[in-house]
This record gives structure tokens, C-alpha cells and sequence, in this order.
């Protein structure tokens, strides 16, 4: 039973001392002697509810847990496992794994697991938030939800076997402020019709033929209109007389970067316009313009074309996909236009799961200790008022007027070993703005996140734009 167990627990990789604990329980360790020695099927109860306890912790799937390892990589050591934290709805059940805290930035693992069919896919997004708490600077007292919480949700994988999707997403800490320890992931909806495109094609096959085109009927749809262009000088007086689009398949080839859409016929129409036509896989579809669902949209990155001209088109619904005329690109752009590239960009439409749900779990963080440094002064020309560093960040608060944002910070070891960071989320002010001042007075929060953790007790020193920053803890 022992060698049985101690199999399955290290395929789901719990922790070490969780195993010890189990299996003085399983033998007949103290505590239990002192109570009663158990039956085989007494011991097997206890086991089983133990193993459930355990993986709740690590992760609802093990292929999920490792894929979970992978990604934190050499901070895994660093990262919080959080138990029982999980939700069920609509048949979706939501669970909040790890997480890797610091006094910049909570970042937070979930996965999201169909268990009642097979309703997701690599193109699973959701819609809600991840909210935290924190002392307010400002205040010193009570704990209040960060101001900004966060909606940006990163797909890192899905397991089509187990119909499990792993998710990250981080909220950052407003500067100065200390972070609590409550947390709450709240999800409204789930979709995997949503399809993000962004894809590019390469314009040197583009020649000064004229391609065969049809006309546009008057029920064709257009889905993006020249005068929807922000501060665009141009309106439909720009557009061709007679307007028509690239009859399909013509010169096909495969748009970077986007699946299911590729490039049908791309040259010049009749009209002496220069026209892509898209290929849409079945199921594809564009929201039309307008609608709230999205858009897609073009550009072009030629060489020679710098202006307004190259954002400026139209595009209109044809069988089977789109045709994205450029008005102001004519025949005589041809040699600027030959050594560029189009763009296309924006979201689709594709089959697929759409849920409304409510899905709310709240959990509590553990965050790794921000230091403050002992040490202030002169660093590249910039008064520097407070160094923090922490196993995962560093923070400088000096008058800089922005160049420490460009520039990579490294964490020297006392070893002589270094770790790189680079630059993260800031801000800057001007504190003589408005007061008639002649000069500015700048007042600038850096940010750094280390490419790996750094115990602070082997840190040495930092150093940025060559000069040094001593570590003395205070």
C-alpha cells in the first residue's frame, strides 16, 4: 500500500514533507499508536480523503500541475500553493492554484476545467476580474481593493485529454502601497468563439497586372468604412467610382500568423486600387462595424509609404471572407509598396461555447518581503531616494526623467554570479508642473522584475548604466 501510494504521489508531486507526514499516519506513527492502530480499510479511507487534500492544493489535473511547474520554471520554489479554492458552475469548475506575490505585483495561476462535457478549446477566453487588497500610502490605515484590478487574462495551455485550460493573470501593487493578504478571482463568462488575428503578408509578388474583379452589388455589406478612421481626412469621395473587389484565388498564399484566414488575391483591381481579398475557414465570420463585437482592421508597412495613405481602407463582406481595398494606393505605388508587408489585425467570429455564469472565489495571498535598501545618492546623474528589492523585483524611486526606463538592472550575487531585469511598469510626474516653474521637476517610480529569483542574503549589490548600488539592509 505504502509503495502504491508513494507511486501516485510523486506522478502528482506533492510536497515532500506531505508524503513524511502520510506515511507515519499510514504505519502507525505516534499520534496514531496513541489513539488505535487502524484496519487495512480504515487506513484506506484515510489515505484516499489524504490524497484528495493533498492534489486539491497542487492542481485539479496533473498534466495541468506539471504544465503549471514548467511555466514558473526556476521560481517554482518561489510560488504559493494555494488549497481549496475552487468553484463550480454551468458545469465549469474553476480553480485558483499558485500564485507568486511580491509588494509589485500578485500574479495569480488558475485553470478552468469542463466537467461535465467538452465545450473548450485553445481559443478559450473569459470575462472578469482579479481584485486584491492592499494598505493604502496614502491613508496607512485599513485595507481597501486595489484601485486597478485586473481583466487581462493569459491562456498558457489547455489539455484537450483532461478539457483543462491554464490561465495566468496579475494585478500590480500602486507604489507605496502594502499588499494584503485577500484576494478574489470573479469570472462572469467564458467564450470560444472569440479568435484573435494578427497576421502579416509580404507584398514582393505584388506586380502591376490587373487582376480580375467583380462588382460590388448594392446588398454588399461593408464592414469597416473609410470615414470610421479616427481624425481621417478622407471620406467615400475618396473611394473609386465604380467600386469592385478581387475575384478569389487568384494568387492564394498564407497570411503569418493567423490561422483559418489566408490571403485569396492580393494586386490591383480594375478599379487601380490595390485590393487583399481573404480566404476564411468554415465558421469564420467578422463583426460588423459597429456592432460591439470586435473589428478587423489593416495596414500596410511598406518602405516608402509613411503617411495617412496606408491606414486608409474599406472593407467589405464577399463569399467566403473579405475584400480590403486601399483607396490612395494606386499603380504608381507599386516599387514603394513592393518591398513592404500588409497587416491585418483585429478579432473574428469562429463556431464554438459561449457561457454566461457567476464564478467568485476568494483566497488569500502570501507575499515574498520587500527589503528597502540603506542607501540613497547619486546614480547617473539622478537623485535616487529609495532602493526595494525583493526575491522577484526591484523598485527605485529617484528624479529621473526617464532614461532608467529603457535600461536592464542587474542583481550581482555575492558569488560574482548575475541575474538580469528588465524593466516593468512606472510612472513619472512632474512636480513643478502648473507652478510656473522654469524647469521640471521630475519625481520617477521605476520598476524591475528578475529573469529568476534572487535570495536576498546572497545579494551583493545592483548595478544600472554601469554604476553600483550597494546592498545594506536596513
Amino acid at each position: 500500500m505504502k509503495d502504491r501510494y508513494s507511486c501516485e504521489m510523486d506522478r502528482l508531486e506533492p510536497r515532500r514533507e506531505k508524503l513524511d507526514e502520510l506515511y507515519k499516519m499510514i504505519e502507525g506513527g505516534t499520534e496514531m499508536k496513541q489513539a488505535k492502530r487502524l484496519s487495512r480499510r480504515t487506513a484506506a479511507v484515510i489515505l484516499a480523503c489524504a490524497v484528495l487534500t493533498i492534489t486539491a492544493a497542487a492542481a485539479a489535473v496533473p498534466a495541468v500541475w506539471e504544465t503549471l511547474q514548467r511555466q514558473l520554471g526556476a521560481f517554482a520554489p518561489y510560488a504559493q500553493t494555494i488549497d481549496g479554492a475552487v468553484c463550480q458552475d454551468q458545469g465549469m469548475e474553476v480553480q485558483v492554484l499558485s500564485a507568486l506575490s511580491d509588494g509589485l505585483e500578485a500574479r495569480v495561476y488558475f485553470s478552468v476545467r469542463d466537467v461535465k462535457g467538452d465545450r473548450l478549446n485553445e481559443y478559450l477566453t473569459l470575462r472578469g476580474q482579479l481584485e486584491a487588497e492592499a494598505i493604502p500610502k496614502a491613508e496607512g490605515l485599513g485595507i481597501r481593493e486595489v484601485t486597478a484590478p485586473t481583466s487581462n487574462f493569459k491562456l498558457l495551455s489547455y489539455d484537450p485529454e483532461t478539457r483543462t485550460a491554464l490561465f495566468s493573470t496579475s494585478i500590480w501593487y500602486v507604489e507605496g502601497d502594502e499588499p494584503g493578504q485577500g484576494a478574489r478571482l470573479s469570472l462572469a463568462g467564458l467564450t470560444t468563439r472569440e479568435m484573435t488575428v494578427y497576421g502579416e503578408v509580404s507584398c514582393a509578388g505584388v506586380t502591376g497586372e490587373t487582376l480580375d474583379s467583380l462588382p460590388v452589388g448594392e446588398e454588399a455589406q461593408v464592414i469597416f468604412r473609410i470615414d470610421s478612421i479616427d481624425n481621417s481626412p478622407y471620406t467615400s469621395a475618396d473611394l473609386p467610382a465604380e467600386p469592385v473587389v478581387l475575384a478569389p484565388e487568384q494568387n492564394p498564399m498564407p497570411l503569418e500568423g493567423a490561422e483559418d484566414i489566408w490571403v485569396s488575391s492580393m494586386g490591383f483591381a480594375s478599379d487601380g486600387c490595390f485590393h487583399i481579398r481573404l480566404g476564411f475557414g468554415e465558421g469564420i465570420d467578422v463583426p460588423l462595424y459597429g456592432s460591439g463585437e470586435g473589428q478587423l482592421y489593416s495596414d500596410l508597412l511598406p518602405e516608402g509609404v509613411d503617411d495617412d495613405r496606408r491606414y486608409t481602407f474599406q472593407a467589405t463582406l464577399v463569399p467566403g471572407g473579405v475584400d480590403i481595398l486601399y483607396p490612395l494606393i494606386g499603380l504608381e505605388d507599386l516599387e514603394l509598396l513592393q518591398p513592404g508587408k500588409a497587416r491585418v489585425y483585429g478579432t473574428c467570429t469562429r463556431p464554438g461555447t459561449e457561457l454566461e455564469g457567476e464564478w467568485s472565489i476568494a483566497f488569500e495571498l502570501e507575499h515574498h518581503r520587500s527589503v528597502t535598501l540603506d542607501w540613497t545618492g547619486e546614480l547617473a546623474g539622478r537623485q535616487v531616494e529609495r532602493v526595494t528589492v525583493s526575491p522577484l523585483s526591484v523598485t527605485i524611486t529617484s528624479n529621473d526623467g526617464g532614461g532608467f526606463a529603457r535600461t536592464p538592472l542587474y542583481a550581482v550575487k555575492r558569488d560574482g554570479s548575475t541575474v538580469a531585469a528588465e524593466p516593468g511598469r512606472g510612472s513619472y510626474s512632474n512636480r513643478a508642473f502648473g507652478a510656473g516653474a522654469a524647469e521640471p521637476v521630475w519625481e520617477a517610480y521605476n520598476t524591475w522584475q528578475l529573469e529568476e529569483p534572487v535570495d536576498l542574503e546572497a545579494l551583493a549589490r545592483l548595478t544600472l548604466l554601469d554604476e553600483t548600488i550597494p546592498v545594506h539592509q536596513s
